[in-house]
């Protein structure tokens, strides 16, 4: 058997030309640099400090395929899969497997007249040239790590998002990833996300899976956000234990600006996010928010960095786990606070709740602070449901099981009550007691989000 790396270079070296073909011609001027990074640094191992309880190598070594023809089952996502969040409304974009789908008559004139402007990015490269030439890859490329590199080499297309400035408005846009097919498949996804000064943009990333092939993606999100501007990112990872996920968001704020990330892990197999926050510009805020519930062998880790490179600006981290049976859910929040960062503050919370004996919590808070004038928390606990609390309320006529989901679901509720959405807080709180009571995986057609 080939190592993990050497079979996707062989594969991408045999067919590059017909890859290239088939791909936004943006990502083309990419593929050597990121060839360049996989053969100097390789794929991560859990040698890097980054990676410790993901072993990459291992969750690569099966023999995933490639759509570097792009096909599509033909399906119409837009009438097959309609996310009915009651009252929430959305601009829906579907991406299949790792092929953007634009909805039917969709007019790309009007799109780029508009407020919040979605295309894909070969569409970008004809027609918005100099803004993804400018910002594709521009975060992406700072950092030397094999895995964005991987998903830099066998990218052919993905969305752009493109807010610009001087709208009052808020806009909401939904991309929802669906992996689907009957042979396993590798997935690489791109989403480059830009906001100009002073717009703001409500963005929601879904992950599903549709069959049980077994499915392997990568995505990597970069998201610029200009002076002023607010974005907020809810991110719903709702793939089966059939399903690898490698996730990358990186960051880059500059002066006053706000960005909030909400992610909720419901289901997946294996699930790795790393999270790159740059606060660029002073007075910028960034609030990052995590929810695992997690049962069966499921992974869950994220592993975060949030960059103070200026002073005057605030961070919020919190990050609740629920892991029950052999899961195992693994938290890394690094702050680093450069010299001249005078000013910051800081506060990041991970709080671990194991309901079985075989779950697994890791849990590293991490400050490195390097100026004097600051103001810089960190905490973690990994316990049990409150027995005290479980008595207390069978006293008073509540029965055991639902007296556990109702302990559960207040301990991630101080997530959830942090999505200013109420459409979306709402129904990812159904979802989440849904989880609770083991009824997720009973689906109507399409989507829990439907059901």
């Amino acid at each position: 058997m080939k190592n993990s790396l050497t079979q996707y270079t062989e594969l991408f070296a045999q067919y590059r030309q017909v890859l290239e073909q088939n791909a936004a011609p943006v990502l083309n001027n990419l593929r050597d640099a990121a060839l360049n990074v996989l053969n100097s640094a390789g794929l991560p191992t859990a040698k890097s400090e980054r990676y410790r309880y993901c072993d990459v190598q291992k969750l690569l070594e099966p023999d995933y395929g490639l759509n570097i023809r792009r096909v599509t089952s033909g399906r119409n996502l837009y009438r097959d899969f309609r996310c009915a969040i009651p009252k929430l409304e959305a601009d829906l974009f579907h991406t299949e497997n790792d092929v953007p789908v634009l909805p039917p008559d969709y007019d790309v004139r009007k799109a780029l007249a508009s407020d919040v402007c979605v295309v894909t990015l070969r569409q970008a490269s004809d027609l918005l040239p100099e803004i993804v030439q400018q910002h594709l890859h521009s975060l992406a490329s700072q950092h030397n790590d094999g895995l964005m590199a991987l998903n830099t080499l066998l990218s052919q297309d993905g969305w752009l998002v493109y807010a610009k400035g001087g709208s009052a408005q808020k806009h909401t846009v939904q991309v929802v990833n669906t992996a689907t097919g009957r042979t396993p498949m590798m997935m690489n996804r791109r989403l480059l996300v830009i906001a100009e000064p002073g717009a703001s943009l409500d963005l929601i990333l879904c992950d599903r899976t549709d069959g049980d092939a077994g499915f392997l993606s990568t995505q990597v999100t970069e998201v610029v956000i200009g002076e002023g501007a607010d974005v907020k990112v809810s991110v719903l990872d709702e793939t089966n234990q059939h399903t690898t996920r490698f996730s990358n968001l990186l960051v880059r704020q500059d002066v006053n600006s706000r960005f909030t990330l909400n992610e909720l892990t419901l289901g997946s197999g294996q699930s790795r996010s790393t999270t790159d926050v740059l606060l660029a510009g002073g007075g910028a805020y960034v609030e990052l928010n995590g929810t695992v519930i997690a049962d069966g062998s499921q992974l869950a880790d994220h592993n975060i960095e949030v960059v103070h490179a200026v002073g005057g600006c605030q961070s919020d981290m919190l990050y609740k786990y629920v892991l029950g049976d052999s899961s195992v859910g693994a938290f890394a929040g690094k702050v680093l606070v450069r010299q001249d960062a005078q000013q910051t503050i800081s506060q990041q919370t991970n709080a671990n709740l194991c309901t079985s004996d075989t779950a697994r919590a890791f849990s590293q808070p991490m400050l490195e602070i390097y100026a004097d004038d600051v103001k810089c928390n960190h905490g973690s606990t990994v316990g049990k449901l409150d027995e005290a609390a479980l008595l207390y309320m069978r006293q008073r006529g509540i029965e055991e099981n639902e007296a556990r989901l109702l302990l559960q679901h207040a301990f991630v509720n101080e997530v959830l009550e942090r999505i200013d959405l109420q459409p979306l807080r709402d129904r990812l709180s159904h979802l989440v007691e849904q989880k609770f009571r083991g009824r997720l995986g009973k689906r109507c057609k399409g989507c829990d989000f439907c059901g």
